[in-house]
């Protein structure tokens, strides 16, 4: 496998879409109920572990970028073979293909749980799963200009929701809200931890830099993306702690879909059911984005195409989706995903960089090792 990928003008974007994909990829299934398990943790100041997660966020960012900047050309399975071989670099990379498929098959069942939790209980599973998948299969054979655009438009068309929050705001107790600290920072340690599932997102980076224009915005865009996630995260945190007790928030298991009850329009009674139906284009991106990094990695790895790729991949996860029926076993799921998750997005990173910057140190002293002999 060629470390570097040569990649034409015509199928590059802009740094500033290297931002949105981050943005649309981290905001998905579990802002519509996250609060739940930070506040399992932290209690009333599940705030505080937002933002601890934001900053520790903004610092794993700035270290895939340093590991992606010493390899310009190259993507995280090209990067992995060169620093860790062939044979071990491959197993890696695997693992690494694996986790970007799963992560779409957990965004696309949990979706599914919603629609039939809220909407059709009666829908089945079978038919919303080909449909979606459908979906994002035609939009991915695109290529990565086409997922980008799909992402801006998801973007423009889904932020005014946020501003619904108005709505519960107006039934707000801002004494939930003290005394402020009144946790440990262990708590709020686990609490940060738990919002590793909500925050991913930022590790598909290592798949679309070679796809990027003008590299030295990029860092620039993804961090102020973060940092858009990151205060719509926050704020979203806030109403649910403000609206909810501590009772109410631990026996609700989708808090902001519950606070979207709140909004009341003349001309619709359930505004939650609008915002269940717009959040598929939220969701789409997601799984778009996961689709196309693991067929890249296919394709890099064994040398299959995109498409004959994607013939592998969603078979496994719409099969994947029908075998998870009750809500225990969709828990127990996210549970462990959320641990993989947190090894992948969170602690590899540095890792890598590690192994990176002694490669890159090494190959520097060689030459002045034998210049100095000869």
């Amino acid at each position: 496998m060629k470390i570097n990928i040569d990649v034409s003008k015509d199928n590059t974007i802009t740094a500033f879409l290297a931002g949105v994909l981050v943005h649309g990829t981290q905001i998905g299934m579990g802002i519509l109920g996250f609060q739940r398990i930070i506040a399992k943790e932290a209690g009333h100041d599940a705030w505080i572990s937002v933002i601890l997660a934001a900053l520790f966020t903004h610092l794993t960012v700035m270290i895939i970028n340093k590991t992606l900047q010493k390899y310009p050309s190259a993507d995280i399975y090209g990067i992995q073979e060169d620093v860790f071989g062939k044979w071990l670099g491959t197993g890696i990379s695997i693992i690494y293909l694996t986790y970007f498929f799963v992560s779409a098959g957990v965004i696309l069942r949990t979706y599914i749980e919603v629609v039939q939790t809220w909407m059709f209980p009666n829908l089945p599973t079978w038919v919303l799963s080909g449909i979606i998948l459908f979906l994002a299969f035609y939009t991915v054979v695109g290529g990565i200009r086409v997922v980008a655009g799909y992402a801006f438009f998801s973007f423009m068309v889904t932020i005014w929701m946020i501003f619904e929050l108005y709505f519960p705001l107006k039934f707000a107790r801002w004494e939930y809200l003290f005394p402020v600290m009144d946790t440990s920072l262990e708590n709020l340690f686990n609490g940060m931890i738990a919002m590793s599932l909500t925050s991913a997102g930022f590790e598909i980076l290592y798949v679309v830099y070679p796809y990027l224009q003008n590299k030295e915005r990029v860092h620039k865009s993804v961090q102020l993306a973060v940092l858009v996630t990151y205060l719509i995260y926050l704020f979203v945190m806030i109403v649910a702690l403000v609206f909810f007790s501590q009772g109410q928030l631990m026996r609700t298991i989708w808090a902001t879909l519950n606070m979207q009850k709140m909004v009341y329009l003349p001309i619709l009674e359930r505004f939650e059911l609008v915002v269940i139906s717009l959040w598929l284009l939220v969701i789409l991106p997601n799984i778009m984005l996961y689709l196309w990094a693991s067929a890249r990695g296919l394709k890099r790895l064994f040398g299959f195409n995109l498409r004959h790729s994607l013939y592998w991949i969603i078979p496994v996860i719409y099969v994947a989706s029908l075998s998870l029926l009750s809500r225990q076993q969709m828990s127990r799921m996210t549970t462990i995903y959320s641990h993989i998750t947190l090894y992948i997005i969170y602690v590899y990173p540095y890792f890598l960089y590690l192994m990176v910057w002694l490669k890159k140190r090494k190959q520097r002293v060689k030459p002045t090792s034998k210049g100095e002999s000869a």
